[in-house]
């Protein structure tokens, strides 16, 4: 039996590095994760490094002990970019087919969305990926795939995602101080969209909200893709320093009794329990209320969901979301989907792990903390056999799919 590869994906968080290790089979599709961990990394930002030795140190960590849990090492890296830093739009494209057949080709597609890119950006930015929305021929819209079809106007709508030369850079730079190569950096909002969401609430309408410590990432899907995404620079470690100065204690301590005892909803309070708090010298011990932290989570989370309605009702796509989808760690407190379905005014919120039938796990990977860096090594397998491609498809291994397709300006906007 041929070797499997076994891929790291890499999520850089808001002060968290998460690394998840899984193998595939040459000879098959399917992927199985082996190892995780996650480590607290004070380096980062936001998704942003301000420390480079701190940030790699902690990816070496966090690598390091997922390959140890496996038993083997990592042969390639996919590292997961977020945070404020990443702007994004929408952008038209067209391309004349000025050859007697008309028949459209793989190349006069890549030509429209060449046309869709040519946008003007700042020289510190790049661009990071480019999406296919949707194309029209001869101005006939709602066209899937184009390829095949015979027209003399080809046309295509594209969402740009454009990041910071210097961050991605500093990003990189970190990973390969720790000993690693990255060999992609991939827009993790996306990545979690083919991944948490389903086919029917991708084409009714949802938002997507990736609740991490310093950033809340959220977009919006409607008639199958992505169109409208934004990094919001407030997140779930604001409820831990509320928590800390509420409480006086430890940052560590307030996160330990936010996940322990922590809800965002009184619907929750099953009991007002007694909770000891850690003193800030960790010497002595003092008790609060469960309704007590109840009230000092509740406004936090709702101010949270607020400003995730505020991004949403400045767009023209406010009135398309119907169901919402909530994962990232930020997303296990307890009431997080009640509450975000009063603040938003939406009739319902999931949380979500990565879908069940996209890998092969254990049932702690499918806990919403793991599932940025699982989607990081799941994407690349299920865009290659999408049925719009820019390369044909084939079994074989992720690095062999992912390299042809991270060279194909269309998908991924690379020059």
């Amino acid at each position: 039996m041929a070797k499997s590869e076994i891929i790291a994906g890499l999520d850089m968080g808001s002060g968290n590095v998460t690394c998840v290790l899984a193998e595939q089979e040459l000879d098959s599709d399917t992927i199985k994760i082996i190892s995780g961990s996650k480590v607290e990394c004070k380096g980062l930002k936001g998704g942003v490094v301000v420390d480079i030795k701190d940030t790699a140190n902690a990816v070496a960590e966090a690598v390091e002990k997922a390959e140890e849990e496996a038993q083997r090492t990592a042969d390639f890296v996919l590292m997961g970019v977020r945070g404020s830093h990443l702007q994004s739009l929408n952008s038209h494209g067209a391309y004349n087919i000025a050859r007697t057949d008309k028949e459209i080709n793989a190349e006069d597609v890549q030509f429209a969305v060449e046309n869709a890119k040519a946008i003007p950006i700042s020289s510190n930015m790049k661009i990071l990926k480019v999406t296919p929305q949707s194309f029209s021929i001869d101005r006939q819209r709602g066209v899937p795939n184009p390829e095949g079809m015979e027209g003399s106007l080809l046309e295509v709508d594209v969402h740009v995602v454009t990041a910071s030369t210097s961050h991605l850079n500093n990003l990189e730079k970190a990973v390969n101080k720790a000993g690693f190569k990255v060999e992609e950096s991939i827009f993790n909002l996306v990545a979690l969209g083919e991944c948490v969401l389903t086919t029917e609430e991708k084409e009714l309408g949802v938002v997507l909200m990736d609740l991490g410590g310093e950033v809340t990432s959220i977009a919006i899907y409607a008639d199958g893709c992505i169109q409208f995404s934004k990094e919001i620079p407030f997140g779930c470690d604001l409820i831990t320093r509320d928590i800390a100065y509420g409480l006086h204690t430890s940052r560590s301590a307030a996160r330990n009794i936010k996940e322990k005892y922590g809800i965002a909803t009184s619907a929750f309070l099953m009991e007002d329990e007694e909770i000891p708090v850690p003193s800030l010298d960790g010497q002595n011990t003092h008790n609060v209320t469960s309704s007590f932290l109840l009230d000092i989570i509740q406004p936090r989370v709702e101010e949270l969901f607020e400003k995730v309605r505020e991004e949403i009702q400045k767009t023209k796509y406010a009135d398309i979301p119907g169901v919402g989808v909530i994962t990232g760690g930020g997303s296990l407190l307890k009431g997080i989907p009640e509450i975000a379905c009063q603040a938003m005014g939406i009739r319902e919120v999931r949380r979500a792990g990565v879908l069940r039938e996209l890998v092969t796990a254990d049932e702690k990977f499918f806990n919403p903390a793991y599932t940025g860096a699982i989607s990081l090594i799941v994407y690349p397998n299920l865009v290659f056999n999408q049925d719009f491609d820019v390369v044909p498809r084939k079994k074989g291994s992720i690095l062999s799919k992912m390299k042809e397709l991270f060279t194909a300006v269309d998908i991924f906007g690379k020059d």
